[in-house]
């Protein structure tokens, strides 16, 4: 079947020189659906930003560490302190110890008593020179060595 097209042409044409008021024709009226009432949310009121709470209590709990660390390090300092003068005392008392023992005991007594038992003094003891001669050191392979026994060990 042959389509045909169906074109309307609209008249515009008005007879005489006087325009016809157009008046629409009022549409039927729709019955409006009632629709369900909203239901207002309740609204959330948070009258202390949480974010800013957590911030200021890590403020505060980072303080709080901050005060007992400065507490201990002062403790620490005072320690130390002590440990110093401790030290000073024991370096004191080490050196009079030491010039107590030097005093003790007399050089010629000591002599007299090795000699005694049969040692000979330095100079009189036989001296006797060895000489050592070391073995001769084998180079070690360079890297540009290494690495081309690694080659003919890989290909052959």
């Amino acid at each position: 079947m042959a389509r045909v097209n169906k074109v309307q042409y609209v008249n515009f044409y008005t007879a005489g020189s006087a325009a016809f008021k157009y008046e629409p024709t009022p549409l039927p009226k729709k019955k409006q659906a009632t629709l369900p009432k909203l239901r207002r949310k309740k609204r959330i009121v948070i009258h202390v930003d949480p974010v800013a709470a957590i911030g200021v209590c890590v403020a505060v709990v980072l303080l709080v560490m901050m005060f007992s660390s400065l507490a201990k390090f002062a403790a620490v300092q005072k320690q130390e302190a002590q440990m110093a003068a401790y030290v000073e005392q024991l370096q004191a008392e080490n050196a009079a110890l030491e010039q107590k023992y030097r005093s003790s005991y007399d050089l010629e007594e000591i002599c007299q008593i090795a000699q005694g038992m049969g040692m000979v003094p330095v100079e009189q003891a036989e001296r006797v020179q060895i000489q050592v001669s070391a073995p001769a050191v084998e180079e070690e392979p360079t890297a540009w060595e290494n690495f081309c026994t690694f080659l003919t060990g890989l290909f052959a």
